[in-house]
C-alpha cells in the first residue's frame, strides 16, 4: 500500500512540474506589455523582405534590410499615425492610408493583440505554445514566450522571427 501511494505521489509530482504546461494568456500578455526587439524574414504575395522591429510602450519602430532598393527603409507606427524615413527624407501619415495588410500593420497588430489576453488562445504543439488571434496564429517559444513564427493567411503573409529579446514585461 505504501509503494502504491509513493508511485502515486512520484507520478503526481513529475506531471506538475512539466515544461509543457500551458501559460495563462495574462503572463504571455505580460510579455508583450513591455519592451522587445526582434528581427524578422516576412514572406509575402509579392515578395520577402527583412526587418528590424523594435516595440516600446508608445510605438513600435521597423526598420528594413532587404530588399536592397529599399534597404534602410524605416516606419514608426504610434497612435493612429505613421511616420516614414528614406534617405532623409521623411513623411508622416495616417496609419489608415497605408495599405491594408502591409508586413508593418501585421506586425503590429500581431504584438498588439498579444499585448491583450482577450485577443488571443493558447495551446500546446510539439513543446512550443500556439497563439491564435482574429486574423493570425503564431508559433511562440515555450521558454519566454518569444514568437517563433507568426502567419497571417488571409493576407499571405508570414514571419519568421530571431533575435527576439524582450527587455522587459515577462
Amino acid at each position: 500500500m505504501k509503494k502504491l501511494i509513493l508511485i502515486t505521489v512520484l507520478i503526481l509530482s513529475l506531471c506538475g512540474c512539466s515544461k509543457n504546461a500551458l501559460p495563462s494568456a495574462q503572463e504571455v500578455a505580460k510579455a508583450y506589455q513591455g519592451d522587445f526587439s526582434a528581427a524578422a524574414k516576412v514572406e509575402f504575395r509579392d515578395g520577402e523582405a527583412e526587418m528590424k522591429i523594435a516595440k516600446n510602450p508608445m510605438s513600435i519602430s521597423i526598420s528594413l534590410s532587404f530588399p536592397a532598393e529599399i534597404s534602410g527603409m524605416g516606419i514608426e507606427i504610434f497612435d493612429e499615425h505613421a511616420k516614414i524615413t528614406y534617405e532623409g527624407m521623411e513623411q508622416e501619415i495616417r496609419k489608415e492610408n497605408l495599405p491594408e495588410g502591409t508586413p508593418f500593420l501585421l506586425a503590429e497588430e500581431l504584438f498588439e493583440e498579444l499585448s491583450d489576453p482577450e485577443d488571443f488562445t493558447l495551446s500546446t504543439e510539439n513543446g512550443n505554445i500556439t497563439a491564435k488571434g482574429d486574423d493570425f496564429s503564431a508559433v511562440l517559444s515555450a521558454e519566454d514566450f518569444s514568437v517563433i513564427s507568426a502567419a497571417f493567411p488571409e493576407y499571405g503573409v508570414s514571419f519568421a522571427f530571431s533575435d527576439f529579446e524582450f527587455s522587459g514585461g515577462k
